[in-house]
């Protein structure tokens, strides 16, 4: 808040005061700046005032945005845009198989659900196989498809004394070629001699010391080396850099025994091949076309189908190493007709019937509802204004699951009460300050007048002082009628009215308060017409909760950079965020404060300056003084 300075006090003494002249050089240098400083003066009341008036903005935004948490958020219980809000027939369900929810179509009584023998569940296809090429490589030899004595010992001078790295799951380990590994191949040079040498560090390094608790299995049949890890994923690395142990293995560098979805469709390891002539891959699911470049990632692919209208989710698991396509729905029937148009992706992934897919088709959800066997292609359905959830089935000779529907409309009329109490404190709040008259007789008071008041008469002045900072205030007075317009409509043409459910606003001096006059019409209302009620409030388009969270929305919206936030935001801001100094009001302070210290430096000179002249006067009339002593004093010598 400002500081308002007395007019009386001086910036800055520089001299002595009428010692020889006997004049109060104070006053006469006051009265000289007696109207800078009345401009000082009206500057630091503009800031004052500039300051009440944003608090009572922030006072209006705080209100409304109150308001909107209580009844217009879609986290609060009381959410007058939710159609389920509206809702006064509460159901409840016996058995935790069965979840319901009433809605406003609902009518009192009872469901008997006798069982449920099958939940609707959606068509599945999946690869049959891992898709993922195997982690392995072929070891050169004289002989394709098997290693002689000469080729291991050729193999052991080369790779001796060489290392070579496995990852597992991000648990990297080395296995070294040292002497002790080459004895070993050498006391066995056959494929079965070098498997089990290889096996045996590879144990070592992963600390297995029971092969039914072994990590990484290693085969070499004929001269075809392999590492497997079930559900896991291997990586084979270079040790500092030197792929030569690599090379003599018949294995690359960084290779995976899982694909990487990050990584281009080119330098996959498929267990397939891809179709090496087919730049543009293409395929159909239900009828959706997809064209994809060799260059996309598995995971650029998948989104895009998870995006499309196709209807289906493709996923992949690493444990598996398989994908699975699963539709969108669930249901009986054919859900997921796929096929490839050019190119063979659909194939290498292991979905298409020629590949070797899986295909779990849908089903039905299977019921008895009081007594009549009915199937849902859904878990989830409508009966008699009920929604349904089936959560799991019911065992054979169970009870059945029975669903209460009963009326409660009191604690609805007893929250559109509270509603209404808090609309009409909003309406107050805003039309007081429009419509509140200022008082010019009470500009704000500066300190001086301040500290010859006690702190009751300070307050008193300054609630005549703030009154009406917000008189005939055009952006609150927009905000009132906008509420005023919204509750005073209906949701749709020739659709109910706050009026026909009893509610009423008073005289043209009550501003447009609202309130219950009919209370028997209200719960009859809420009883008979719950769907028109829930239209009337939560209609996505024009119920009027939409309306007022629009109105407030477009007032007080915080987020966003300036210029973009509420009309209430950008005139005054509000704490705790970055509008707090970035406003339209704080500017104006901001400027009138500049205003305030440029006149302060002036003042200051000013004084300065006829303090310099009025203790020249003193000095030359001390002078004269001195002389006519010392004339008077000569003259009376003689």
């Amino acid at each position: 808040m400002a500081t308002i300075n007395t007019l009386s006090s001086l910036s800055a003494k520089t001299g002595f005061g009428g010692l020889v002249s006997g004049m109060d050089i104070d006053e006469l240098v006051k009265s000289y700046t007696t109207r800078s400083r009345q401009k000082i003066l009206k500057e630091q009341q503009a800031v004052q005032k500039l300051e009440w008036k944003q608090a009572a903005y922030r006072t209006v935004t705080k209100a409304l945005s109150e308001f909107q948490s209580s009844y217009l958020d879609v986290l609060s219980a009381t959410n007058f845009r939710s159609s389920s809000f509206f809702n006064t027939a509460k159901a409840t369900s016996s058995s935790s198989a069965v979840s319901v929810i009433g809605t406003a179509a609902a009518m009192e009584g009872n469901i008997v659900i006798d069982y449920v023998s099958q939940l609707a569940e959606k068509q599945k296809i999946s690869s049959g196989s891992p898709v993922s090429k195997a982690l392995g490589g072929t070891i050169a030899g004289q002989t394709p498809g098997s290693l002689s004595a000469d080729d291991i010992s050729s193999l052991l001078s080369s790779i001796g004394g060489k290392s070579i790295s496995l990852s597992l799951e991000g648990r990297v380990r080395t296995i070294t070629f040292d002497e002790s590994f080459i004895q070993s191949v050498n006391s066995d040079p056959t494929s079965a001699g070098l498997e089990s040498a290889l096996q045996a560090a590879v144990d070592k390094a992963f600390g297995t010391t029971n092969a039914e608790d072994r990590l990484i299995t290693v085969s070499i049949k004929g001269d075809r080396l392999s590492f497997k890890a079930d559900g896991s994923e291997i990586i084979v690395k270079a040790v500092g850099g030197d792929t030569a142990a690599l090379n003599k293995l018949g294995l690359s560098n960084e290779q995976s025994s899982r694909l990487s979805l990050y990584s281009s469709l080119d330098s996959f390891f498929f267990a397939g091949d891809l179709d090496p002539n087919t730049d543009t891959l293409k395929f159909k699911i239900n009828s959706v076309e997809f064209e994809i470049g060799r260059d996309k990632s598995l995971y650029d692919i998948m989104r895009e189908i998870n995006a499309s209208e196709a209807g289906v989710t493709l996923s992949y698991s690493s444990i598996a190493d398989t994908f699975t396509l699963t539709a969108k729905d669930a249901g009986a029937g054919d859900n997921i007709v796929i096929n490839d148009t050019e190119g063979n992706l659909l194939s290498v992934l292991g979905l298409t019937t020629d590949s070797g897919a899986k295909v779990e088709y849908g089903k039905n959800a299977v019921l008895s509802v009081n007594g009549q066997r009915i199937q849902r292609s859904s878990n989830i359905f409508k009966i008699d204004g009920i929604n349904i959830e089936l959560l799991q089935k019911t065992e054979a000779g169970a009870p059945p699951v029975n669903i209460s529907i009963k009326e409660d409309s009191s604690s609805l009329k007893e929250t559109i009460q509270k509603f209404l109490d808090d609309y009409n404190a909003l309406v107050d709040l805003i039309s007081g300050l429009v419509s509140e008259k200022t008082n010019p007789k009470y500009p704000p008071l500066s300190e001086e007048q301040k500290s010859e008041m006690t702190e009751k008469q300070i307050e008193q002045w300054e609630a005549k002082a703030k009154a009406g900072m917000l008189n005939g205030d055009p952006v609150l007075r927009g905000i009132l009628s906008g509420l005023r317009s919204a509750m005073n409509s209906t949701a749709k043409s020739g659709g109910l009215s706050l009026f026909d459910m009893g509610i009423s606003s008073g005289s043209y001096q009550d501003n447009g308060k609202l309130k219950i006059v009919n209370e028997a019409k209200l719960l009859d209302a809420l009883k008979t017409r719950a769907a028109e009620i829930s239209d009337l409030f939560s209609d996505s388009e024009t119920g009027l909760a939409h309306k007022i969270n629009n109105i407030i929305q477009k007032a007080t919206k915080k987020t966003g950079v300036q210029n973009q936030r509420g009309t209430l935001i950008e005139l005054a801001g509000i704490e705790l965020t970055s509008s707090d100094t970035q406003n339209n009001i704080t500017k104006n302070i901001q400027a009138a404060n500049k205003r305030i210290d440029a006149l302060q430096s002036r003042l200051i000179a000013d004084e300065a300056r006829l303090w310099k002249k009025f203790s020249a006067m003193e000095t030359a009339l001390q002078r004269l003084d001195v002389q006519g002593s010392m004339l008077l004093q000569f003259g009376s010598n003689k």
